[in-house]
Order: C-alpha cells, then structure tokens, then sequence
C-alpha cells in the first residue's frame, strides 16, 4: 500500500512540475527553435528578430545543444530574421509570424569555406592587431592606438582598404586634421605599416589562426548566452549618437548627435518599436565650426558641418538635461517639460568635454582643449573654473595661449599646421565623477597619465600619476572605490584612494591587447563593472567579487561605443558612435539594450522535451 501511495505522490508532483514547467514559457507570441550544421548543434548564434521603421531588433543566443528562445514579443506578424555566427554564412528570412504558444523555427546554417569571406567580417580589432604586430617600438604602437581611433574602428572594411603609400600619407594627414596628434616618428613608419599590415595575401594567412572549428571568435560563454540585446535605429546616416542617458524620472532614452546638433529622445511606453523625438540645439550665431571655424576646412569632401558638436549629457535635480557643446563652447540646459533651452557660454576654456552633477546640483566639466576642469552652478549661474598640472612650463604656456591661436587661426592655417607638427601631446582633462563618498569631484587627463582630486568647496587640487598611458572616462563604485579604463593597455583598473593602491586587470578580448575600452559604468547595484569594447563589436562585464569577465558579442558590425547608462531595472544602455555612422553595418547608429538576464530559460519553457518535440 505504501508503495502505491510513493508511486502516485511520484507521478502527481511528476505531472504538478510539468505544468509548472510549461507555466513559465514566454507569455505572449515568441519564436524559439533549433541552430545546426552539417556536424550538429551549432552554439553561440545570434539570432536576431527585426520590426518596424525605424528598425527595432531583438537577439538571443543558441545554447550548446543549438536551441533559441525568445521573450515574449510586442508583435505577431511583420518580422524579419537573420541568424549569425561567424565563420559560417548569414541566415536571412522575411515575413515571419510570432503565435502565441510559439513559432517553431528550424535552420541549419552553412559553413563558409572561403576564408577571404569570413576575415572580412571579423571585428575590426583583429585587422587592427595586424597593424600593431608592424611595430617594433612600444611607444609609438601606444601612440598610434591612443591617437588614431578617437573617431572610429581602426580595421573596418572602409579603412582597411589596400592604399599606396602617398594615399596613406593624405590619410594620416587628414586624421591630424581631426585631431589625431602624432610625432614625426610615427607619420614615418605608418604608411608602411599600414600598407604590410593590409596587404590581402599576407592579412589572410596572419587572420587564419584564429580558424578553428568554432570559427575564428571565442564561443559566447553561457552566461553571456542569457542575455537579450535589443537596438534601435536612431538618426541617420551622416549622425553621430556620442553618449546616452536614460532619463530617471520617466525611463526615456536620450542621445546627442554631435554632426547634427541634435538631442535625440526615444520612447517605449506606448511603442516597443520606438517613438523618437528630436530636438534642434539652437546654434545662436555660431558660424559651421563654431569657435574653430577659422581651422576649419569646410570645403573638403566629408567634414562635418555642425556648428555645436554635442558630446555629454546629464539630468540635473531638478529634472533638466545638460549637454556640452565642444564648438559651441558652451553648456546647455535643456528642459524637457517646456522644450526650452537655457544657453551658458563658458567664462574660461575651451571645448567643454563630459559632465557629472553632485548632490548639490552643481555641473561639473572636463575642458580638453585648455587643461580645466569647469563648475557651473544653474541655481546661482557662478561659473568656476580649475586649471590642472602640466607636465613642464612650456606645456603650460602653450596651453594657456591656446584660445589665442583658436581664435586667429586664419593668421597660421593652424589646421594643417597641427596635422604636421611633431606630435605635442597635450594634457586632455577627459572623464569625470563624484565620489558618491565624499562629494570630492575626480578627472583624468589622457595624454599625461594622470587622474586628480578636486575638493568641490576649496577646489583644491590633488594629481595622481597612474600607473598606465591612457586614463579615459572613469566612475566611482557605491563604495567609493574608483574604476578607470586605460584605451592603449586595454586594462580595467581599480584605484583604492584611501590606501593610494591600484589594481589591474587585462581585457579578454581577443587577440589580446587589441581593446580599446573608451568608457566604463558602474551598476551602484550591484557595483559590478560594464565596459565599452569600443574596437571589439563587444560589451563586457566585470565581477569584482570573483574577478571574472564576461563578453557580449554585440550583433551589428563597426558598435564602437562611448558611453554607458542604465535604466531602473538594471538593464545597460550604450549608443553607437562610429564616425562616420556609413562606416558601420547598417549605415545607421542605434541605441543598444542588454538585459543580461533576459533570455527565457530553456529548460523551464517546456517547449524542447521528447513529448513537446513530439507534438510539433
């Protein structure tokens, strides 16, 4: 009797876990199926569902037995699909309809036996690498690294394209025309470095030791495979979405387009496809470069034609955004309710760079071009300002006769003149935050290897020599421990202010050596790590608790991205940023969503048993 009683408790919870099972597939329409070869499951696909116009994709990932499952989806018709894994050929299909209960999807993808095809849609850091492998001497492969991808991907197939040596050298000089501040040295060397490096014979036999039989990138690992990444297109081929913020008081997404001079806002609430709205920075009477337009080429082919640059935004306390204009010299108070605009030019400095706000309401602002860092406070409108070390007098002088030469640059063609000068690299005050500790205000200086203390009420100043090149946009821990990417090591460092130590950890992004991690945010959560891999079409993410990585595979072409935000349900969100936007897949830039956790789990679903596989 108690055996018969054991056997039918088996069988109820057996039949209670079942429906509990197939209780938890997604709520709604979905896709979920299987990705294979002609050698079985296939792991680590992307497979991404495509909506509407303006275009709004979904990706999840196959697991190691090939099975795809999808969230529940807005819509059940009107979808598009395309299916990657590099190394093997895309998997496209049109007009696909999501029921609820789920649509079956079966493929099976074809290997692509033409290695020229797959290198060619390798990530642009693995060609870039080709170009580091040229050099012999550290500091000038340090030196191209830092100077020659501000704007965009170095290895993407519109700059890798094979050149002679003269074509490289207009190259070269244009790139110093934009910014790219390089030495004599390096001008020298980097055409013939370029021109071995992309040599297609010789670039395809370097890049076929990454082939294996997962192909030529790293499988996603299986935490990385829980994610849902989901971007939409926003702007248009000539923008540029430089930074992102999620606004905290309604959940809304907003960007700034830098070639435009636009404040881009995109909602989900009544629209999960996307409703946008954009807003015109108003340019006052800034001519096309606004207070470089005496530098400025205009005339040639493919310059940007703005007159402000937007670069960095924030919320303040009281619920406007606040951007900085670069060109405009400028900040910009933006309130969302009313759609105006409050204009504030800058009493000192030039080219207001990234900006943070402290638990006063008070701005404050890296300056690149004169060495500061700026506070602005909107309540009282008093402007202060912070001149940081430099690394000898000359330096210092020449820093300080800087707005001089900007403005009467007509007098010595300063553009081309930086474009040839012998690399003078100067201190670049860049990324900066608020100990959410003390309030003490932190910067780094790219170009001089130094991060720095400011007190935000004495404004005294404390430089802190790091241990790397290229300290970039850094953030602070809920602890108040401070988290710094370094663009040239592609390391993610850690600095204990109370006991003046650091910490360092390589990238794992392969090859190794290759990332150039632009920015880095903190979930203040969980206060685990989220790094922009900018070169790389990747995210990762940091554990400092058990110091692992783990990478996201990002499914677009040329993501080079620059900032990070997230959203009130832990979800992060970046923007891309390549300049040109026509260099990257799609020839549109997006806003990206990584749910790290959002992919439905497969084994609760139900949907991939004997008995379910049975009934479809």
């Amino acid at each position: 009797m108690k055996t018969r009683f054991h056997i039918f408790v088996v069988a109820l919870l057996f039949v209670l876990s079942a429906a509990s099972v197939h209780a938890v597939a997604p709520d709604g329409p979905f896709f979920y199926g299987h990705i294979s070869d002609d050698k079985g499951p296939l792991a680590g696909a992307m497979v991404t569902f495509y909506h509407g116009k303006p275009v709004h994709s979904l990706t999840v990932f196959s697991d190691e037995q090939g099975r795809f499952l999808s969230p529940a989806l807005p819509w059940s018709e009107g979808y598009s699909l395309r299916v990657r894994r590099v190394g093997w050929k895309d998997l496209r299909r049109e007009k696909l309809q999501a029921r609820p209960g789920g649509t079956k999807l079966q493929f099976q993808l074809e290997r692509e036996t033409d290695f020229a095809k797959v290198a060619a849609v390798m990530p642009g850091n693995y060609w870039m690498n080709l170009v580091l492998a040229e050099f012999e001497d550290d500091t000038l492969k340090r030196e191209f690294k830092q100077q020659c991808t501000y704007c965009h991907q170095q290895g993407t197939p519109l700059t890798r394209v094979e050149r002679s040596r003269e074509d490289w050298e207009e190259v070269i000089l244009d790139m110093g025309r934009r910014g790219a501040i390089i030495t004599n040295a390096l001008r020298e060397r980097l055409p013939d470095y370029y021109m071995r490096a992309y040599d297609k014979a010789k670039a395809l036999e370097k890049l076929a030791r990454f082939q294996s039989d997962n192909g030529p990138l790293p499988v996603p690992s299986p935490q990385a495979r829980k994610a849902v990444i989901e971007e939409w297109d926003l702007g248009g081929n000539t923008s540029n979405q430089h930074d992102v913020m999620i606004y905290p008081r309604d959940g809304s997404v907003w960007t700034v387009d830098g070639p435009i001079d636009q404040l881009h806002k995109l909602t989900l609430d009544n629209n999960p496809d996307g409703e946008r709205t954009s807003y015109d920075v108003p340019r006052g009477d800034h001519k096309p470069g606004g207070v470089y337009w005496r530098m400025e080429k205009k005339s040639e082919a493919g310059r940007e034609n703005n007159y402000l640059a937007p670069h960095s935004l924030q919320t303040a306390p009281d619920g406007r955004i606040w951007l900085t204009l670069p060109k405009g010299n400028q900040l910009a108070g933006f309130d969302p309710k009313t759609a105006q605009w409050d204009m504030v030019d800058l009493e000192q400095g030039i080219n207001p760079h990234t900006l943070r706000f402290d638990a006063k309401g008070r701005l404050w602002y890296t300056i690149t071009a004169t060495n500061h860092v700026g506070m602005y406070n909107p309540e009282t409108r008093e402007q202060k300002f912070v001149r940081l070390e430099s690394p000898d007098l000359l330096t210092a002088i020449t820093l300080r006769l800087t707005p001089f030469f900007i403005r009467n640059a007509h007098w010595f063609d300063l553009e081309d003149r930086s474009a040839k000068m012998d690399g003078v690299s100067m201190p670049m005050p860049y990324g900066i935050d608020v100990n959410p500790v003390d309030g003490s205000v932190w910067y780094s200086q790219l170009n001089f290897r130094h991060i720095g203390r400011i007190d935000p009420d004495t404004l005294e100043l404390d430089s802190i020599e790091t241990p790397f090149d290229t300290p970039r946009r850094l953030r602070f821990d809920s602890k108040g421990g401070l988290w710094i990417p370094s663009y040239t090591e592609a390391t993610l460092n850690y600095y204990q202010s109370e006991t003046k130590s650091w910490k360092s950890w390589q990238l794992p992004i392969e090859p190794i050596g290759s990332a150039t991690p632009y920015a880095l945010y903190i979930d203040q959560q969980t206060d685990q790590v989220w790094i922009c891999g900018t070169a790389s079409d990747t995210m990762l993410r940091f554990d400092p608790v058990s110091e692992e990585f783990t990478v996201y595979p990002m499914p677009n072409r040329v993501t080079y991205t620059r900032e990070i935000d997230f959203d009130a349900a832990g979800n992060m969100w970046t923007s891309h940023s390549n300049g040109p936007a026509w260099h990257v897949e799609s020839g549109i830039p997006k806003v990206s969503r990584i749910d790290p956790d959002g992919a439905p789990d497969i084994e609760a679903s139900g949907l991939f048993t004997k008995a379910a596989t049975a009934a479809n």
